[in-house]
């Protein structure tokens, strides 16, 4: 069902508006070198990180136009990209992309739809140099089809969601890569009730569980989540949730706790953002509430989890700090979250996987490439998750004279920094108002200085995020 991406123009002005000139903590800016022919201004709508440095993106064409381009990273560094479409032989370049699902540096799938319903399976096996159309004449072909999302759990099993045909959910499974693909019986699937369907995009994965989120056309209809526990063989259905009308995004932290929401809009303007979650694997589901302040939000544009924590990034609700509204957080229940960036990482898509350790994320996100067709990509290869210590770090940091007149700080770090570390410096309302890298070459046992001069009077906390965690430290400019 492609209601909800009728919402998308609501998002357009924002994106790229802020990220592409302020700081981004974790995130650093990449596709700022490319061998593929960029045009500008392309929407990275869906993000697939395959490893640490090998990620899939599609692209909407702006201001018109649909989702039918694809990005991939293509040298060792995972930094810079190739673009181009996604078409094969007998495939309908009127479909728009749903989703893609990448495999492996070379490997990827993408599901496709029509504005009128049906849809199609592309994949590649050298990169996106050449892709092959894989469902067949009888598949996501009668008038009442149409795909939602393609999945790979690996490089062999896979999974094809589509609304309900004959009475039951148009779902495929394919055992050989996407090559070829076979419609699950009725007996295996769920039943819908009237005027159900699924949602493009709207779907969330961990190991060989799957969830999917419902939608209908009837605005107090109650939806319900579904779910498969064997990669798309059987599945089970939750209760009817709070949410109505859409369950526009979801993720689960480990196999039992998750969160979803749907954002209500009318004309141009966000009138709520409704989020439930479950503590009993998605079989019932319960309203939240997220707490927003200046220093902990939720953002509404595209949410994640991995480690154990949740992950949001986007534009909180309602909207109140003017640049500060966007932002990427972290939360463990849902309604309490941390803001690890504030202003400019209102990321559309992004898809996140473990890091070096059990306290770290790493993944990429996406915005809208330039007027010369670069950038709109953003990877972040140590997301250390708020809270965890660099306990050698703390212990070892001193700053002087604390509070200062002038504004300016000696900062002492003795010699407990190893490698590199990203110093920010935020104001009492959670605003980022400096950022710098420091790296244990440059700095060593020496003490450096840290100018906040021209900064207003008042408390202000500086942080250091390192591989080993983060080490804080408020300061006063009297």
């Amino acid at each position: 069902m492609k209601k909800f991406l009728l919402s998308l123009g609501l998002l357009g002005a924002a994106i790229g508006a802020h990220a592409q000139t302020v700081n981004l903590g974790p995130w650093v800016q990449v596709n700022l070198n490319n061998s593929g022919a960029l045009a500008p201004g392309y929407r990275v709508d869906n993000v697939s990180t395959v490893s640490a440095n090998v990620a899939w993106a599609t692209a909407f064409e702006r201001p018109s136009g649909n989702t039918n381009y694809f990005f991939r990273t293509n040298n060792a560094a995972g930094d810079e990209f190739d673009f181009d479409a996604i078409n094969a032989t007998g495939s309908n370049q009127a479909f728009e992309a749903t989703n893609i699902s990448g495999v492996s540096a070379t490997t990827a799938v993408v599901g496709k739809f029509g504005s009128a319903g049906g849809g199609e399976i592309l994949r590649t096996t050298n990169g996106g140099l050449g892709w092959t159309k894989t469902t067949t004449a009888s598949q996501f072909t009668n008038s009442a089809s149409f795909l939602d999302f393609v999945h790979m759990f690996d490089a062999s099993v896979g999974v094809a969601v589509g609304d309900p045909v004959g009475g039951y959910f148009e779902i495929y499974r394919t055992t050989d890569g996407g090559a070829t693909w076979s419609r699950i019986p009725q007996s295996a699937a769920i039943t819908p009730a009237t005027g159900e369907a699924a949602l493009v995009g709207s779907y969330f994965a961990l190991g060989n569980t799957i969830w999917f989120g419902g939608a209908s056309l009837g605005t107090n209809d109650q939806e319900r989540v579904f779910k498969s526990t064997d990669r798309g063989v059987t599945w089970t259905v939750s209760t009817p949730t709070p949410l109505t009308e859409t369950i526009s995004h979801l993720a689960f932290r480990d196999a039992q706790n998750g969160i979803a929401y749907n954002t209500k809009i009318a004309g141009s303007d966000v009138t709520a953002v409704n989020v439930i979650r479950t503590s009993d694997g998605g079989a019932t589901w319960q309203t939240i509430t997220p707490v927003n302040n200046a220093t902990g939000s939720f953002f509404r544009y595209a949410i994640d989890a991995v480690n154990g924590r949740f992950y949001s990034s986007g534009q909180r609700f309602p909207s109140a700090l003017g640049n500060d509204d966007f932002g990427f957080s972290t939360s463990v229940d849902g309604i309490n979250w941390t803001n690890i960036v504030t202003g400019g990482a209102e990321f559309f898509a992004m898809d996140l996987i473990a890091g070096a350790n059990s306290n770290s994320a790493a993944g990429y996100g996406g915005l809208q490439t330039d007027a010369t067709g670069v950038g709109g990509l953003y990877k972040a290869s140590n997301i250390v998750l708020t809270g965890t210590r660099d306990k050698a770090l703390q212990s070892a940091l001193s700053v002087y004279p604390n509070p200062s007149n002038t504004g300016v700080f000696s900062v002492d770090l003795g010699s407990a920094l190893k490698g590199n570390a990203q110093l920010t410096v935020v104001d009492a309302m959670g605003r980022q108002v400096k950022s710098q890298s420091v790296s244990a070459t440059s700095v060593g046992s020496k003490a450096f200085n840290l100018d906040l001069s021209n900064e207003k009077a008042g408390v202000y906390t500086l942080q250091f995020r390192t591989d080993a965690g983060i080490a804080t430290q408020k300061v006063v400019i009297n």
